[in-house]
């Protein structure tokens, strides 16, 4: 009876020490996939607001430091690009921002329009 006893025991502990390593590695499986997940939600959220910062900038002519030069102006066109996600949305825009330039000024600027025109074309 002690051996049978004995035996049950030391299965009943193994079985405990498993039980105990698997809730262990279910908790940090479950902890790394909410870490994931709100730093992918936090880069998401980074990533939008890059882009709106870069709409802003193209459109108002405009940053921090002041007028834009053409070729800066070139250069955030060009790095819409890198936002395929709102390929739509920057297609429309850029469209428009093209006619708001043209009715503004009352004459366009090639070398912004061709780079809006490659931009749009990388898109699609």
């Amino acid at each position: 009876m002690g051996k049978f006893f004995t035996d049950h025991l030391t299965d009943i502990g193994t079985i405990a020490t498993i039980l105990s390593l698997l809730v262990a590695v279910g908790v940090l499986a479950f902890s790394a996939l909410r870490y994931v997940t709100v730093r992918r939600d936090e880069l998401r959220n980074q990533r939008y607001e890059r882009y709106h910062h870069l709409l802003r900038t193209i459109s108002s002519g405009s940053d921090a430091a002041g007028l834009l030069k053409r070729v800066s102006q070139r250069a955030y066109i060009y790095e819409l690009r890198h936002f395929p996600e709102y390929k739509h949305l920057t297609i429309r825009l850029m469209r428009s921002l093209v006619e708001e330039w043209r009715t503004n000024s009352g004459a366009s600027d090639p070398v912004l329009e061709a780079e809006v025109d490659e931009t749009i074309a990388a898109l699609k």
